[in-house]
């Protein structure tokens, strides 16, 4: 009967043992592998026009009255000859008008890659492994 009791504790311990072993298991989730791109693409234009007037009006005006009396002794005193400078008179007009005009349009180009692994439930895309 010993042998009997012997084998029945150690059938008891076995069912003890086994019952206390968590059994193993695995939850599989999806792996998502890619190469994410993102482009930008913007245009630029530009119209400039800008206009500038400039007058500038000179008089210049200078005489010597004919007052009959002679400046010398000795000279004539008749009214078209004195030894006095003649009236000298100058006007000066100047107009400059200036326009400039300018048109530039630019556009721009851009992209950026990389690669990406997103294991389980990843919402957005990230480096590595997405966590």
């Amino acid at each position: 009967m010993s042998n009997i009791l012997k084998y029945g504790i150690l059938l008891v311990l076995a069912v003890v043992v086994a019952s206390m072993i968590v059994p193993a298991g695995a939850n599989l989730v999806g792996t998502a592998f890619g190469f994410p791109t993102i482009v930008q693409s913007g245009t630029t234009t530009a119209f400039n026009r800008d206009t500038a007037a400039a007058t500038d009006t000179e008089a210049f005006a200078l005489s010597f009255a004919n007052t009959g009396t002679p400046l010398l002794d000795g000279c004539p005193t008749s009214p078209a000859f004195t030894l006095g400078f003649p009236t000298i008179a100058q006007t000066v007009a100047q107009t400059q008008v200036l326009t400039h005009c300018d048109f530039a349009q630019t556009t721009e180009n851009a992209a950026f890659s990389y690669p990406f692994v997103g294991v389980g439930g990843v919402a957005i895309p990230g480096f590595g492994f997405g966590f």
